[in-house]
């Protein structure tokens, strides 16, 4: 338990201190971070300069270097972009500045390690956002909707703070499948709002530890946030469930032990239960003990039920 703690602990530090730097105004900083500036009415000259801006998110990423900021002003860039290992991306305005893929069959935007992207749209790629496999990157105020497949696809990493995937304060909607899909590694996710996707909400492999915070999952095709206790250390807090095509939250067991923890959320009018266990191994009891449903928590107009008792499939 105490362990538990000091993970739960970090988790909150760590998403505070992310939220304090994207809330603060941007600053010039010292250790000689670039910016380079794109404006989709770029004509002329286009050498990356505040006064010469290039006229695609690509050409200021071609020769970007670590640390460098890339500053984006309003437009519709049909492009497929790579973030290159240490880059930044702002957007001067969310609903604005859309990066539309121009190959489909692509993924919109790739980021690599310690990448972020911040206040820019991302829509029709075969997945919105791809955040590669031992990569650590962070996706802060964005868009991502009307995508083939997974909005966001985070690949697999270490689980822990190095490889750390951070999606805060984000729209996550109408994907073709979940809004979030991640393998197994550390993962932040507060403030978002994730609805309108084909499938799951999101959905978290076994093995993951997550800090899961004031998220509003709703209308989603499949479960609201599905989860696997083993091996996982999960714990949410403040979250809303409601109206997905199956349960507000899905939590899956296959017999390894591991930590969930449900705290102060709301679910209701889910089509199914609010929070449903399944079973899909014979194990003994002791398992499901890694499971906490709090007291705080609040039901109501769940179809079948508030929770489930265990399902064996």
């Amino acid at each position: 338990m105490n362990k538990l703690k000091t993970f739960q602990k970090k988790e909150i530090a760590g998403a505070l201190l992310l939220l304090a730097i994207f809330i603060l105004p941007i600053v010039s900083l010292a250790g000689g971070n670039k910016k380079i500036y794109v404006d989709a009415d770029a004509n002329g000259i286009q050498n990356g300069s505040e006064e010469h801006p290039y006229g695609k998110i690509s050409q200021a990423l071609k020769g970007a270097k670590k640390n460098a900021e890339v500053h984006i002003s309003s437009g519709i860039y049909r492009e497929n972009i790579v973030i290159p290992k240490g880059v930044e991306i702002f957007g001067s305005d969310k609903d604005k500045v859309i990066v539309k893929a121009k190959n489909s069959s692509l993924p919109a935007v790739k980021m690599n390690h310690k990448t972020e992207i911040n206040k820019v749209t991302v829509e029709g790629g075969r997945y919105g956002i791809v955040i590669d496999d031992g990569d650590r990157a962070s996706v802060i105020e964005c868009v991502v909707k009307n995508n083939k497949r997974d909005g966001i696809k985070i690949k697999e990493a270490r689980v822990n703070d190095k490889y750390k995937a951070n999606i805060i304060e984000t729209l996550i909607k109408d994907n073709g499948r979940s809004g979030i899909y991640s393998q197994k590694r550390r993962l932040v996710l507060i403030d978002n709002e994730i609805y309108g996707n084909g499938s799951d909400g999101v959905d978290i492999e076994k093995g993951s530890a997550a800090w899961i915070k004031g998220n509003r999952i709703n209308h989603n095709g499949g479960s609201g946030l599905k989860l696997t206790l083993d091996g996982s250390e999960i714990w949410t807090k403040g979250n809303t469930y409601h109206s997905n095509e199956r349960e507000g939250m899905e939590i899956n067991a296959y017999g390894g032990a591991g930590r969930i923890d449900v705290n102060k959320s709301k679910f209701y009018k889910n089509d199914r239960y609010g929070i449903t266990k399944i079973e899909r191994n014979y194990f003994g009891k002791t398992v499901w003990g890694g499971l906490t449903i709090r007291d705080n928590n609040i039901f109501w107009n769940n179809k079948k039920a508030n929770i489930s008792d265990k399902i064996k499939i």
